[in-house]
Order: C-alpha cells, then structure tokens, then sequence
C-alpha cells in the first residue's frame, strides 16, 4: 500500500494533537460525520445530551459535512408569535412523514420587530426595519439558519416598515414603507456579497406610497422583477436589469392576500377559504387594456371550510394602523365594526419545491392546533385550469391548553431552506 507524501511526512506528535470530542473520545470529524446523517429536526434534543454536542451542532462545519454527505434537508422555517408572548419566535419544520412537528428553534434574544420585511436568500434570513414603540427602524439582522445565530447587517439608509421586499439575482431590494413618499431612497439595494445598500432610482409619480403591502418576484422574458402591491391595490415593478419601473394592472382586489409565487404563476389566498391563481405576465398589462384574470385552483374543496374560519395570517403595520384609525368614520357612517383579521383571509402560503404549502390553524374548546398540507399542483391545458392534489393534511403543533381568551397564532414568515 502505498502512502501519500503528507501521509508520510505527518509528525507523530500532530497526530495526537488531532481534534477529539471530550464526550466520546471520537476525533471531532468523526463526530460531526454522525451528527451530520441525523434530521435537523432531531437537533433541538440532541443539544441537551452535552454542551459540547450542543457546541457541534451550531458550527459551520456541520453544515459542510452535511452538503459532502447529500444530507441537507429542505427545512421551512417559521416566525411563528403564540399567545400571550408578544415576542415571535422561529420554528422549523422537516416535511418528512412521521416527522412533521414544528420544532422551536434557539434564536439567541433577538426577535423580528413589527411589521419587519424578511427574505430567505442563501443561507439564512434577513429581517429589515420594522417598528419599536411607534417609530420605524432602518435596522438589518440576519439569522443564520445553519446554526441559529444572529449578526447585526449596515442598516439601510432610511427607517421603514411594512415595506415590500424580494430577492432578485443575489440582491435584496426593499421597497416603500418610509414614512415621506417622495424620499430619495424609497427604494434601495443590498448587495450580500459587498454588505452595501445602494438607493434605487426615483419611482413614478403615485408609485411611492408609505406602504406597500405584498410583494412577488417574477419573471418574464427570462428576466426577474420585483412586483409590490400599495395599499390602493395598485402594483408597480422594479426591473434591475434595466434599473426602471413599470406601472402595472390596478385591479387586483385588497381582499386577496398573501401572494405567493409557484413555477412562475401567482397565487394568494381569498376570503371564503379560497385559493386563486394567475399568470405572472397578467401583472404587467395596464388596466386600461386588460382585466386580470383570476381562478380558483380546484380539487381543495374540503379545505375550504376550515380555511374560512383560520386567523393564522397577522395583518398589523400600516394596514392595522390604517384600520384604527377609519374605525370611527366607518362606525359613524353606519358600518360594523369587526377586528381586522375578520376582514382578510387567515391562510398562508408557502412552498416546498413546486408543491404547495398551506398553514392555517384551528380553535377548538380546549386546544389550538396549526395545520399544514402539502398539494401537489397540476395544470391541465385542455380546460385552462390548475388542481391541487393533497399529498398530506395534518396539525403540525398543537397548544393544549389553547392560548387565553380563544387568541389565534399569528405567523409573521415562512420560507423554505435547503440546509
């Protein structure tokens, strides 16, 4: 047998002095070659064996091991806020049957502030702006989803919240939510690899709204954009290849929320428990030519009773303040008032691959549940219409005693993770 030059020359000494675990007396590599071929959804109980598991299982190499091995999982990771805590909290969810639990996370103390605008790009989260007692904060955090840590980003050049934001060619643009409409900066860029935010050029006369509500990235032409609905229901599109904005289709209902795009096609979520869909490209034709088209994707009849009923999604920022602050005109113009979160649908979308995720949550007399189905989705050329096919429905998380006063879970992101 032969050996290798560093093979032969390798010190006898250094040998010993490779890295060992104290609680095994295993070398380290060995170790995390093990920990690195079990679920990440396992993680949480295999901290409280030792602090040096613990230790392991936070470190980046880790990961490494588990990207060598083919091992990384697609993880959904959840800000998820339970009732009475005010504070959100991060969970995460594996997809893989018999291990379908929401399984909190350590996020080390610092919580997303309200109305925050969070992506997933790469490995981790960012979370941008937000507000803390009544004023905006132009903040940046990142959440590194490999190990669960925190580190503080160069904040953007001006405060904001419910602002819109994507991910378009490695970049984070944010868009709106700055209290002056017409600041030089309503639209910015951060570049993760350089760590600098970049101002946006100016957008259009009645595009800058403080806030805007929803946001998509599309792509058209092999080209992506980022598409943000203002709280008028009117959208406006940012292409960073061309560095211009685009008014696009007004006729998109406030009362579909929750955008979510699967395979370049738009769905969100409507009152009644329904899920519509649309072509990406109806976004860009102007109203004045064109009506979008939207349709019910078919086959989730049985869900839609229980979606009717969900509260799960939250709808505070600007919309909530906007809706305290028309209560008394509504109330004196003769309408009834209800709470906000009875006006909007309470299911959210999210996406595993080209399946669909859907959450939403069930109050009974002595428990809450939050649910999750995984659809399968199908479009059919002949009859222009898209299936869902359910592949599971089940209660992720169950809180038994339920919160007081019948309160709903509200959660404030979902994304999915390949780690």
């Amino acid at each position: 047998m032969m050996m290798s030059r560093c093979d032969a020359e390798e010190d006898p000494s250094q040998t010993k002095k490779r890295k060992q675990s104290p609680s095994s007396g295993l070398p380290e590599e060995m170790v995390l070659s093990c920990l690195a071929r079990v679920s990440r959804s396992e993680h949480a109980s295999l901290s409280l064996v030792s602090k040096r598991h613990r230790s392991l299982l936070t470190t980046p190499e880790l990961y490494k091991f588990r990207t060598l091995l083919g091992c990384t999982e697609n993880l959904i990771h959840l800000c998820l806020r339970i009732p009475p805590d005010p504070n959100p909290g991060w969970f995460t969810l594996s997809l893989k049957p018999l291990d379908r639990r929401l399984v909190p996370v350590r996020s080390y103390f610092y919580q997303p502030l309200d109305a925050a605008s969070m992506v997933a790009h790469g490995c981790g989260i960012y979370v941008m702006g937000g507000r803390i007692g009544g004023r905006a904060s132009s903040s940046v955090m990142f959440l590194d989803c490999r190990s669960h840590t925190w580190s503080t980003l160069p904040s953007m050049g001006v405060p904001r919240y419910s602002a819109a934001s994507g991910v378009v060619d490695g970049k984070i643009y944010i868009l709106g939510g700055c209290d002056d409409r017409n600041s030089s900066r309503w639209g910015e860029v951060f570049d993760p690899k350089k760590q600098t935010w970049d101002a946006l050029p100016i957008p259009p006369p009645n595009c800058s709204r403080p806030s805007m509500w929803e946001s998509i990235v599309i792509k058209e032409d092999k080209e992506e954009k980022l598409v943000a609905i203002n709280g008028a229901g009117a959208c406006v599109s940012y292409i960073p290849s061309e560095s211009k904005w685009k008014k696009g289709n007004k006729k998109t209902s406030q009362v579909y929320k929750g955008w979510h795009v699967i395979d370049n096609i738009v769905y969100c979520s409507a009152l009644g428990g329904r899920i519509l869909w649309c072509e990406a490209h109806e976004w860009e034709r102007p109203v004045t030519t064109h009506v979008m088209e939207w349709r019910e994707v078919m086959g989730l009849e049985s869900l839609r009773e229980t979606l009717a009923a969900s509260k799960l999604v939250n709808y505070g920022g600007r919309l909530g303040d906007l809706w305290e602050s028309n209560k008394p005109l509504m109330q004196a113009a003769g309408f009834e008032i209800t709470e906000l979160d009875e006006k909007f649908p309470g299911h959210k979308l999210s996406n595993s691959g080209p399946n669909m995720l859907i959450f939403w949550d069930v109050l009974a007399p002595r428990k809450l549940e939050i649910w999750c189905a995984e659809v399968c989705l199908e479009r059919h050329k002949d009859t222009c219409q898209i299936r869902g096919n359910i592949l599971w429905s089940e209660p992720v998380m169950t809180l038994d005693p339920p919160p007081p006063h019948q309160l709903h879970c509200h959660i404030l992101y979902t994304s999915p993770l390949n780690l």
